[in-house]
């Protein structure tokens, strides 16, 4: 064919003159084209979701979702608030909004079942999810996938299964049969909503390659830690119990499973998540970070370590900004409800001081972590570290992670450089007010804006 004899700078000037959406089209027609289109930015690259606006995350004890936003170049037209969206009820007073899932700048908010852009500030309405059709008492967890190189217009949602934990005395009413079939099995048949039809479907996937163990291996993990769900180049690869993925093939219906890394421990809270060269995977524990990368060539699916190295002088070491920082957290949950019940009389939580000092503090301060020369905080610094880090996100476009320090700070780490920056408070006001073992994070999502 004399297409494919054209060198790439020739064959990328041919395509960028074509329409969006004859583009979009080119772009479906093989892998060479696909990776031309989209390394090249061609296909619409001022709406395509190509930056990260923030990080929504949810707190534990709080209804709303915290929008924890970038400097307002970057955000300035993103709200975590979703005022646009219609009340659930008559008695929907403060129409709190959690965060359930991301893919490509769209949002799903969870028990509310919408699909929203808070770019465009468009938002759809999904039907009721179908009710899991056996016995065997497990819980679905959504994933959303969107490719608006693919389609602006269309999505799709996913419905994978937990299974609930037991007791021994519990397990003993299960049947022994059904617990000892494998898992996943070789067929995989999960319920798919489809925004062009605008039904739940049943859809089948087909396993390359083993099991990851049994009904009752899943039960041993707990089914309400978070798992994200990545979608990277036409595949949507799923956290689940026991810490392994599965990559399911969106364009062949078929599936594979990864087994995780070898580690030993347990309760090991590993972070699947996308960045610049695909589909990683985080481990914090212990002052130590693990992050490594999924080597998909000759399609062996193994995760190789990218990054091992103990943190704890770096993070003593770091730039603090005298307590400031860029980035700001929204505080939407003190925006939607200012006042804080205590022993039965209202009082007016008292933070708001400290929101207006990091907002001033914007105009001074721009969030270096897209410049690779930041400060060194390389140095050997002694003294006690007694902060607990959590992993709360990856930069989708560079390899930088994001970290919350004792849920206080948010901190940017630099995998190339072991470099890491404190990028603002990540404490939303009305946390104050909740027991201490109740103040944890339960799932943490980067956003990126799409205004297709």
């Amino acid at each position: 064919m004399v297409v494919a004899a054209l060198p790439d700078d020739v064959l990328a000037e041919v395509l960028r003159r074509l329409a969006p959406r004859s583009l979009a089209a080119c772009r479906c027609v093989c892998k060479p084209w696909r990776d031309l289109v989209d390394d090249r930015r061609l296909l619409r690259a001022d709406l395509l979701p190509r930056s990260l606006a923030g990080i929504f995350v949810n707190f534990h004890c709080l209804y709303s979702s915290e929008f924890f936003a970038r400097p307002p170049a970057a955000a300035a037209a993103i709200s975590g608030n979703f005022d646009f969206l219609p009340p659930k009820d008559e008695y929907d007073q403060y129409r709190h909004h959690q965060v359930e899932g991301h893919c490509n700048g769209l949002l799903l908010i969870r028990f509310r079942d919408l699909v929203v852009n808070p770019a465009t500030r468009w938002w759809d309405r999904l039907p009721p999810r179908p009710l899991p059709r056996d016995e065997m008492d497990r819980i679905d967890a959504a994933y959303l996938v969107f490719d608006p190189a693919v389609s602006p217009r269309h999505y799709e949602v996913f419905l994978t299964p937990s299974f609930r934990w037991k007791s021994e005395s519990e397990k003993a009413e299960l049947d022994p049969m059904v617990e000892a079939s494998e898992w996943p099995p070789e067929s995989y048949t999960l319920p798919v909503f489809s925004s062009r039809t605008g039904l739940w479907q049943e859809r089948s996937f087909i396993r390359q390659g083993q099991a990851a163990g049994t009904i009752a291996d899943m039960r041993s993990d707990w089914a309400s830690d978070q798992r994200n769900g990545v979608y990277w180049r036409g595949a949507l690869y799923v956290h689940c119990q026991t810490n392994f993925v599965i990559r399911i093939s969106l364009n062949d219906d078929k599936y594979q499973v990864i087994k995780p890394p070898e580690y030993s421990g347990r309760y090991l809270n590993f972070y699947l998540g996308r960045s610049e060269k695909g589909v990683y995977l985080a481990l914090s524990r212990d002052n130590c970070l693990k992050v490594w990368i999924l080597d998909e060539t000759c399609s062996k699916m193994k995760w190789e370590l990218k990054h091992d190295k103990h943190i704890r002088h770096i993070l003593l070491g770091r730039n603090n900004r005298q307590g400031l920082g860029p980035w700001i957290l929204q505080d939407i949950n003190h925006q939607k409800n200012p006042y804080i019940y205590e022993y039965d009389e209202i009082i007016e939580a008292p933070n708001q001081k400290k929101v207006e000092c990091e907002q001033a503090a914007l105009e001074k301060f721009e969030w270096i972590s897209d410049d690779e020369n930041v400060l060194d905080n390389e140095d050997i610094v002694t003294g006690g570290y007694h902060e607990y880090i959590n992993i709360i996100g990856f930069h989708p476009y560079k390899e930088i992670i994001f970290l919350d320090e004792s849920l206080k700070r948010g901190l940017a780490y630099h995998l190339s450089s072991s470099k890491v920056e404190d990028i603002g408070n990540l404490y939303p006001t009305n946390l104050e007010y909740e027991l201490i073992n109740e103040q944890f994070i339960t799932a943490s999502f980067p956003y990126t804006p799409c205004f297709m």
